[in-house]
């Protein structure tokens, strides 16, 4: 397989002598509506192809616990494929089909990955996703991942197209390049789009989104801090709020 053109393309805790300071008031939160569910579902997708492309699989090993690996070399580079079993893998969710991975032999290690016949939880993905490491002044392990016109297609209806075009960079784990346990990884510059039946919007970064890889699994696996912005074709805007940085933390809208 030939790679895809690269196109796709806290306050502060303050004590007292005699007394204590009374708490700030915490801003409300709300349940995620329709456009805010498509979001958070988008950037799961992103995060899970993300950890793929941060971690190394040799043949014989697993990814998420369901699933089988397979390398080939190309003469331009490596090809990887996942094989999903349909049980349910260490997130609690139910994965089958294939990911092929595709990773460029060239110094920046571009690459390309496929979602083939893909299915979470009865849903299915589809879509290819291309991604190049970058050297930018100031941060580490910095990983664009740019996927156009990828579709989410549940079994009982309500499928969506999306685009997303995603900055990352490494904030902790640099130093045991061979263990990803420990990595924190964060979403510093991101656009997204989404496309339905009943309306469209793009979305946007409001604060930085955070992915811990030290949190067990499912926490591991989604992202635990941030927010975006989401602005309707129709002029209406959310901002969903990934969490508060723990590894218990749940999406909400502002």
């Amino acid at each position: 397989m030939k790679p895809l053109a690269y196109c796709l393309a806290l306050a502060f805790l303050g004590f007292a002598c005699s007394e204590e300071e009374p708490e700030a008031p915490q801003p409300p939160t709300k349940a995620l509506n329709e456009w805010d569910q498509s979001m958070w579902q988008i950037e799961q997708i992103a995060t899970e192809v993300e950890l793929l492309v941060r971690d190394t699989y040799p043949t014989g090993s697993n990814f998420l616990a369901c699933s089988s690996v397979q390398n080939a070399l190309d003469p331009d580079g490596l090809e990887t494929t996942f094989t999903f079993s349909g049980t349910t893998c260490v997130d609690g969710k139910t994965r089958s089909g294939k990911i092929s991975m595709f990773t460029s032999s060239k110094i920046n290690l571009e690459g390309v990955i496929y979602l083939d016949n893909y299915q979470v939880n009865g849903t299915t993905l589809e879509g290819a996703f291309a991604f190049q490491r970058q050297q930018v002044s100031g941060k580490v392990q910095v990983l664009r991942l740019v996927s156009s016109n990828a579709q989410v297609l549940p079994a009982n209806g309500g499928s969506f197209r999306y685009s997303v075009n995603r900055v990352t960079h490494q904030t902790a784990g640099t130093a045991s390049p061979y263990d990803t346990s420990d990595d924190v990884v964060e979403v510093y510059d991101a656009q997204y789009s989404c496309l339905k039946q009943n309306g469209a919007f793009e979305a946007s970064l409001v604060a930085p989104v955070v992915l811990k890889k030290t949190c067990a699994a499912p926490a591991n696996l989604k992202p635990v801090q941030g927010k975006v912005l989401i602005e309707l074709t129709t002029g209406q805007k959310s901002t969903v709020n990934f969490g508060d940085g723990t590894c218990a933390a749940q999406p909400y809208a502002e």
